[in-house]
Parts: structure tokens; C-alpha cells; sequence
């Protein structure tokens, strides 16, 4: 009976290994030509983005460490989330072939499917984002700058190169996606889920906004601790990357929310990195595919298989 269970357990993780390994090979060949964009804008964040940034913090006041962290982070963070729904919205509304070939779904989208209950959720949506956006992101931020210590390095001297970015950007990544992964999967057990997350769900088919629909409590676990964790860790940090780390988490999510699977997303050049439709999926479905960044810990601890089978059907359908 030992031996059957351990062979049984060993045939799951080859195949759960086979859909990983598959699916990694069809994302990057359905992104096609869209690679090199998506390339082109990694190269642009990690060696262009860097000097633009530069050239305006020379005109900061970054001597006050608390001014730099507080008003910094909420304004980049009010700013990127504004900008970047600004943007998705004028793509869905424009409804040019060019961007719709790469939504995710046939189903047609909410304000098109329902019109007076979009109306409705719109309106919570608003008012949700806004109490998020200027109070509780404003709140933690304010908190833990002029409570706590803020030790982030503010010298132009010591603005971070390349060789710097990269490693911590990768860093914070992973550590993100970890305590993403467990936050996200505690709060879909039935009590937290009832009490916290069921809002963030009340959207089975994402949109850019709905990135940060979601009660106080799960905004600021979900979406605001677990991406201080990594720059808090790495005490060394200068707070300009931090600014370039905020930057990217934002465009991550509203990319993640945003209903499309764009080729040239530069989120998804990464190995065994999720996605839009990663994503939609779980929000479809309400189940499995809890990461941000990376799909690892849903493949190590099988919450993806949903979605594997998933795919597999399409392609069958197809």
C-alpha cells in the first residue's frame, strides 16, 4: 500500500511538472514577435528609466529621509495607479481589433454585459480605491516612516546602478510573491475569505481598477505589506529603488487585473511567471493560481492543477 501512495504522488508531480514545463514553452511562443518589445522594456526600466529617475531626485529634497518616504511613496503610488488605469481605460474604450485580440475572454466586458450593475460596482469601486489610495496606503505609509525607523539611503552619491537594481528588484520580487502566496491563500479559507477577501472577487471577469478593490484589511496584507517586506529586509536599500519598485508592483497588478494577455508585457519575460490569464483564471473560477509574480508555489504546492486542466481542455476544445 507505501509503495502505491509514493508511486501515485510521483506520477502527479510529472505530470504537474510536464504542464509547467508545457506551458512555459507555449507563453513564450504565443508572445511571438511581442518578445522583443516586452525585452526592450525591461531593458528601458533597468538602464534608461534609472537616469530619468535620477535627474529628477537631484531636485528633491533628499536630505529629509521622512519627507523622501512618506510623500515619496504616496505620491508615486496615487500617480502609477492613476496613469496606468488612465491608460487601460482609453484601450478599452477604444475597442480597436489591435488590443482586443489580446483579451482573454469571449465574455464581453461589464459595462457591455450589464450595464446598470456595473454602475452600481463602479460606484463601490470608487469610493473603495479612493479609501485605499488616500487613507489607508497615506495611514501606513505615514506610520511607518515617522513611528518606525526609516534607514534607506538618500544620497544622490549612492544612487543605485544596474549591477544594484537588478538583484534587489529580483529579490523583492520573490520575497513579494512569497508572502503573497500564503497571505492570498489563508485569506480564501472560508472565514477570512467571508470577513476580508469576498469583495476583491465580487470581479469574476478583472479589470484594471479592480487591482485594488478590496476591504481595507486585504488592501493593505495583500497589497502593501507583502511589498515592503522585501526593501524592509534589505536594509541597504536607497529609497530610489524602492520608488522603482513601487513603480513596478503597481503595473504588475493592473497588468495582472487588466482583462488582457498583452505579448509585450515585460512581467511575463520572467521563468515560470504568471500573467492576465493566470489570474482571470482564479478570479473566474475563485480557485487555485495564488501567486503574483511567479506560479512556483501554486506548482510545489499543487494549488494550479485547476488551472493546468483548465488549458488542457481548451486546447482539446480547440
Amino acid at each position: 500500500m507505501p509503495s502505491s501512495f509514493a508511486s501515485t504522488g510521483t506520477n502527479t508531480e510529472i505530470e504537474s511538472l510536464k504542464d509547467v514545463l508545457g506551458n512555459e514553452e507555449v507563453r513564450y511562443v504565443h508572445k511571438g514577435y511581442g518578445l522583443i518589445t516586452a525585452a526592450f522594456l525591461v531593458c528601458f526600466y533597468f538602464f534608461i528609466f534609472p537616469q530619468l529617475v535620477f535627474s529628477l531626485y537631484i531636485r528633491l529634497p533628499y536630505e529629509n529621509k521622512e519627507f523622501m518616504y512618506t510623500f515619496g511613496l504616496i505620491f508615486i503610488h496615487l500617480a502609477v495607479f492613476f496613469v496606468a488605469n488612465i491608460g487601460i481605460y482609453l484601450i478599452y474604450h477604444s475597442e480597436m481589433p489591435f488590443f482586443e485580440r489580446y483579451k482573454i475572454t469571449s465574455e464581453p466586458w461589464p459595462w457591455i454585459k450589464d450595464p446598470e450593475g456595473f454602475k452600481e460596482i463602479r460606484k463601490n469601486t470608487i469610493k473603495t480605491v479612493a479609501l485605499n489610495q488616500l487613507v489607508m496606503y497615506p495611514l501606513v505609509v505615514v506610520v511607518s516612516g515617522y513611528i518606525g525607523n526609516v534607514n534607506f539611503e538618500v544620497s544622490p552619491s549612492l544612487f543605485p546602478s544596474w549591477k544594484e537594481l537588478i538583484p534587489q528588484i529580483v529579490f523583492f520580487m520573490v520575497i513579494e510573491d512569497t508572502f503573497f502566496y500564503w497571505s492570498h491563500r489563508l485569506l480564501h479559507t472560508p472565514l477570512f475569505y467571508s470577513l476580508i477577501h469576498k469583495q476583491h472577487h465580487e470581479y469574476t471577469n478583472t479589470i484594471g481598477i479592480a487591482s485594488e478593490y478590496s476591504s481595507p484589511i486585504d488592501f493593505v496584507l495583500t497589497s502593501v505589506l507583502t511589498s515592503a517586506i522585501g526593501p524592509l529586509l534589505l536594509k541597504d536599500c536607497h529609497i530610489a529603488t524602492l520608488y522603482m519598485w513601487t513603480v513596478l508592483r503597481i503595473l504588475e497588478t493592473v497588468d495582472g487585473h487588466c482583462g488582457y494577455d498583452f505579448s509585450w508585457s515585460p512581467f511575463r519575460l520572467l521563468p515560470f511567471s504568471g500573467g492576465a490569464n493566470y489570474h482571470n483564471f482564479h478570479h473566474s473560477h475563485n480557485v487555485s493560481n495564488y501567486g503574483s509574480f511567479f506560479t512556483y508555489w501554486d506548482t510545489i504546492c499543487k494549488t494550479n492543477l485547476h488551472y493546468w486542466r483548465y488549458l488542457s481542455k481548451q486546447e482539446k476544445c480547440n
